[in-house]
């Protein structure tokens, strides 16, 4: 047997195997079942691809005369044997993440909903989820896992797009660390909006680099740039630009906590350096104009550890003009600004953790409230308090 149909014999078992396991979930709820349906449908379309790739292969083996023995000199008999090899990539990375990666968070789904050490926990989580969603107008449902990080992962089967968010285990009681969930729903709203992005940000991002391209720059290393903007950057300055014209300072704050390090200007394939990004989100804060908030003063928060420890990168990937074209894109097309609407909830309630008492207003400005107040309670009664108030078995959504 040749290496590739057994390759093709691999993926058709996970697959089989995945659709076996689906089939044992008994009584998916309402939030998971519409991630089962279209999964179920993907993987036969997936089935059908691998049925496909075998049968190409097979005829490949009959046209060339191709054996295990020996390899092909000809250079359309390579070439169309590397399309059949990336056939069965693409398919396989596919499987990867439909099955390997989605597959197991299913039952850690079902682990958080219902045993009695996470199920209030994971209910309160999804409420903000959901609030945050209803707040931007975005999809009604998704499902939010308590894990080892924030992370959003992305799932697209066919034409169906579904994302999963995570929360961090270990801060799951320390509700202020939760404004960091906007970021991670602004990459679903990357991905909502993403031909949109494509076609008008990232073109201007490339003609900018390619203007300022120093005259020495390997054209490997140009190609990885234009890479590292195209497919991390500007996905993460749109998440950004999301999360900070949803929870305004209450996200900018715990972003602050969670970057704050040693190397403020690092720069790294995945994500901008973090001075970049503040940069961005104060100038965001800047023109919000929200009541009782001095820009400034956050600016200067900031900057008197940055600044103290580094100083402005002069690296190409990091061109002023390059920044500027991408930034000033993506503030022209995320235009919503939720809290505008939201501030006056906030202010409130941080007015009530300052006193000591437990606010009245919504979950979301509640925890916005906490993520930029130093109020006069203990965290645990407030986490307490919406636990009873939103997660109890008498509340009803």
């Amino acid at each position: 047997m040749f290496l590739l149909d057994e390759k093709a014999n691999d993926i058709i078992s996970k697959i089989e195997f995945a659709k076996e396991t689906i089939t044992k979930i008994k009584s998916p709820d309402n939030v998971l079942e519409t991630y089962i349906e279209p999964l179920v449908s993907w993987l036969d379309i997936l089935r059908n691809r691998v049925e496909q790739a075998k049968a190409n292969f097979k005829d490949f083996v009959c046209d060339t005369n191709f054996t295990q023995h020996g390899y092909l000199h000809e250079a359309p008999q390579r070439r169309l044997l590397a399309v059949i090899l990336r056939d069965f990539e693409d398919i396989e990375r596919r499987v990867y993440i439909s099955v390997d990666t989605f597959l197991p968070l299913v039952f850690v789904w079902n682990s958080q909903r219902s045993r009695a050490e996470t199920k209030r926990q994971h209910k309160l989580l999804m409420r903000f989820v959901a609030d945050l969603l209803q707040l931007c107008h975005m999809s009604k449902s998704m499902m939010a896992i308590i894990g080892e990080d924030y992370a959003c992962l992305p799932l697209e089967w066919g034409k169906v797009r579904k994302h999963v968010v995570f929360g961090t285990y270990s801060e799951v009681q320390n509700l202020r660390k939760w404004a960091l969930l906007a970021h991670e729903l602004g990459h679903v709203y990357y991905y909502q909006n993403c031909e949109r992005i494509n076609s008008h940000i990232t073109p201007q991002v490339i003609r900018k680099l390619n203007e300022n391209r120093p005259i020495n720059l390997d054209q490997r290393d140009f190609e990885s740039i234009i890479y590292t903007w195209t497919q991390h950057w500007i996905p993460e300055f749109v998440s950004d630009c999301f999360a900070a014209k949803t929870l305004g300072p209450a996200f900018i704050t715990q972003f602050m906590l969670a970057a704050l390090d040693s190397q403020p200007n690092r720069v790294e394939p995945t994500h901008p350096p973090p001075n970049l990004r503040l940069k961005f989100m104060m100038n965001i804060l800047d023109a919000l104009c929200l009541s009782d908030i001095d820009v400034n003063s956050y600016r200067n928060m900031w900057q008197s550890y940055a600044h103290t420890i580094s100083r402005p990168s002069s690296l190409f990937i990091v061109h002023e003009e390059v920044v500027r074209t991408a930034l000033s894109g993506i503030d022209t097309i995320v235009t919503e600004k939720p809290i505008e609407n939201k501030w006056a909830d906030v202010l409130e309630a941080k007015k009530a953790l300052c006193l000591g008492s437990i606010p009245d207003q919504d979950l979301i400005s509640v925890i916005s409230a906490l993520a930029i107040a130093e109020p006069n309670l203990d965290y645990s009664l407030l986490y307490k308090a919406l636990l009873k108030r939103y997660a109890s078995n008498s509340y009803v959504s």
